[in-house]
């Protein structure tokens, strides 16, 4: 989830000097979205020359990226094979997380990314991944959005995912409050909740096995 501390950041990272590229490598977003939100900050003559100088440098350097994506990209291939031959023999739990999935799921290149509100399927969910996927709890992450800014009822929410979960305080990502809460009716109590697992491997096993149990092709997932 896209949040306004991201777009912020872009636009910082835009007046440094920094490309178009640079930004989308750290902060993880896409290309369209960074050139979107810095499209009206003007660089200096001096930011210019230098981001015209490390272009040169990247176009000497492109023959190479291009073997090293498209090695990557196999792999990416490869894992996605070994999700559709799971989904042949799945289980229901693994019919259930995937077919989740593919409705909520983030579609990230490297990582799951799943977020909801309701706690039965947030419960589902790490089930799947748990028992599935065979993620450990300390690989998985918790991150909250919450329509309050009081703190204690902040730690309450926290409190509430991380219980229902079963996932230690460590889990837990810096809370997010969402803006415009005050003014908004039928407010969640409780927030939405996010899992994320950072894997390449079963982010496309995921991928993988919704084209199988789906019965179709998304060549746009191996990205």
């Amino acid at each position: 989830m896209i949040t306004r501390e991201t777009r912020e950041r872009a636009r910082s990272l835009r007046r440094e000097g920094k490309s178009i590229r640079e930004i989308t490598k750290i902060l993880g977003v896409s290309k369209s979205s960074v050139s979107n939100w810095v499209r009206n900050i003007e660089l200096t003559e001096a930011q210019i020359e230098t981001l015209k100088a490390n272009q040169r440098g990247y176009g000497a350097q492109n023959s190479g990226a291009k073997i090293i994506q498209q090695r990557a990209r196999a792999k990416r291939l490869a894992y996605q094979e070994a999700g559709r031959l799971h989904a042949r023999t799945g289980s229901r739990l693994h019919l259930s997380g995937c077919m989740l999935y593919w409705a909520e799921g983030a579609k990230a290149r490297n990582a799951v990314y799943f977020a909801n509100s309701d706690p039965d399927m947030m419960l589902l969910f790490k089930r799947f991944l748990c028992e599935e996927l065979r993620v450990v709890e300390a690989d998985i992450r918790l991150l909250i959005h919450c329509h309050t800014d009081n703190k204690t009822e902040i730690h309450r929410i926290e409190n509430y995912w991380l219980s229902l979960l079963q996932l230690p305080a460590s889990a837990l990502n810096k809370t997010q409050i969402k803006q415009g809460s005050h003014t908004r009716k039928n407010i969640l109590p409780n927030g939405i909740c996010s899992l994320r697992v950072f894997n390449t491997e079963l982010t496309h096993h995921i991928y993988g096995a919704i084209q199988e149990y789906g019965g179709f092709d998304n060549p746009a997932w191996l990205f």
